[in-house]
């Protein structure tokens, strides 16, 4: 089985100059915890988590409206829609990650989370 059987490929990601309080309000209302930050081209160039999110906020100076640019994560694993699920799996448990953007021609196809892997165990 590879990463294209399990992914979720209504990916919701931002631009790096979307503001921080727009991606926590749609994540929010989308039930998601990893939000993929694009380029113009569609390319990875950016993660945000909720833990990013829950950082930002726990410091008392943090502002609400700086762009996500400034709370994402830059160094981003992403792994390919032939990946074997094996190695998606292995890779999140070594990289200590709860979600991968997978991407093919250097643009984002999909995602594999936690959740994706919770719905592969109960089928």
């Amino acid at each position: 089985m590879q990463a294209k059987d399990i992914m979720s490929t209504d990916v919701f990601s931002v631009d790096q100059d979307r503001g921080f309080n727009q991606v926590e309000l749609i994540a929010d209302l989308k039930h998601v915890r990893h939000v993929p930050v694009v380029d113009e081209d569609e390319g990875v160039i950016g993660m945000v988590s909720v833990r990013d999110l829950l950082a930002h906020l726990s410091n008392a100076a943090a502002s609400q409206f700086v762009p996500i640019k400034e709370v994402m994560s830059r160094n981003v694993v992403t792994l390919s829609p032939e990946t074997s699920v094996a190695d998606v799996a292995k890779c999140m448990i070594d990289k200590s990650i709860g979600a991968i953007p997978i991407v093919e021609n250097e643009k984002l196809v999909g995602i594999i989370s936690e959740r994706d892997f919770v719905k592969l165990a109960a089928k």
